[in-house]
């Protein structure tokens, strides 16, 4: 749910294009509310981060817990474990 508040804040204002990357995440993904132990996780994973905020702390502190892949083009992931960048370098 973290990511998809991350893409309104960047592409809310393009409506159509909105929807389609929510239905495209949906599709593909489980959403999962943020609980006690992924809060918890995130806090520590936060304080180890170079940087990065804690949006970032709670997807990767997400995918530890239910042993997914973060799938990103955020420089704040690079060279973290089970991360598969798709951005520039």
């Amino acid at each position: 749910m973290i990511t998809i508040a991350e893409l309104e804040r960047f592409h809310g204002a393009d409506k159509d294009r909105m929807d389609q990357m929510v239905a495209s995440i949906r599709s593909r993904s489980l959403l999962v509310p943020v609980d006690l132990e992924i809060a918890r996780t995130a806090g520590r994973v936060r304080r180890a981060m170079k940087e990065g905020g804690i949006a970032d702390a709670i997807i990767y502190a997400t995918a530890r817990i239910y042993h997914a892949k973060v799938l990103t083009g955020d420089p704040h992931f690079l060279g973290m474990d089970d991360v598969v960048f798709v951005g520039k370098r």
